[in-house]
């Protein structure tokens, strides 16, 4: 079962920039009912809606900001760390799958040497890398137990790492347009700086 569902519609603009740090905050509530959930750090990372305050940091170009966690956070994280971490894996799944969707229809728009740059070998290569990632880290993320059987935080970030090295190939998809901070870069660097927050293992579970 999985541990974070959106209603969100798959096809809203990536342009806007605001699907991912819309959807960190459904997850914190869903978590975290009318919180918000701490790092193994101590830090909290959510919408620059959420924390207003504090929407002046570099991060705010993405839509998210981040402040330490109060004591309160801090003490319910044993709680709640474990079913976010799980939780931010089915979202940046869902990052990803909408924005493959977005890269098919964006490469089969245009055209090089006569033909659909969707027709182009390489391209479907490389859609079908991304896509073969995506549905592997999905399937692992919709099962929040898989995680815990293949070793719990160091399985979530080989997990969070494996979606960044597709996003990347993803991102390249979209030519120059795929690393502005308003498109699916943008959105693709937000899933990025969250998971590494939230879903680092510490070097206990990278070296133990």
């Amino acid at each position: 079962m999985s541990a974070y569902t959106t209603t969100a519609p798959i096809a809203e603009a990536a342009t806007t920039g605001l699907w991912y740090p819309r959807r960190l905050d459904e997850l914190h509530e869903q978590i975290a009912p009318g919180a918000l959930v701490a790092s193994p750090t101590g830090l909290v990372l959510a919408s620059v809606r959420a924390l207003p305050s504090v929407a002046g940091h570099p991060f705010a170009r993405f839509g998210l900001a981040h402040r330490p966690a109060s004591q309160d956070e801090l003490s319910a994280s044993p709680a709640t760390a474990t079913p976010f971490a799980a939780g931010l894996l089915v979202l940046h799944c869902q990052s990803m799958r909408r924005l493959l969707d977005l890269a098919i229809t964006h490469l089969g728009a245009r055209t090089s040497g006569g033909s659909d740059l969707l027709a182009k070998q390489l391209v479907q290569s490389c859609l079908a890398d991304v896509a073969i990632t995506l549905a592997e880290q999905t399937a692992m993320a919709e099962h929040v137990d898989a995680y815990d059987e293949e070793g719990g935080p160091a399985a979530r970030w080989r997990s969070h790492r494996r979606l960044l090295a597709a996003g990347r190939v993803l991102a390249k998809l979209f030519g120059a347009s795929g690393f502005l901070a308003d498109g699916p870069g943008g959105e693709l660097y937000a899933a990025e700086a969250v998971g590494n927050v939230y879903l680092h293992p510490g070097t206990e579970f990278l070296h133990g």
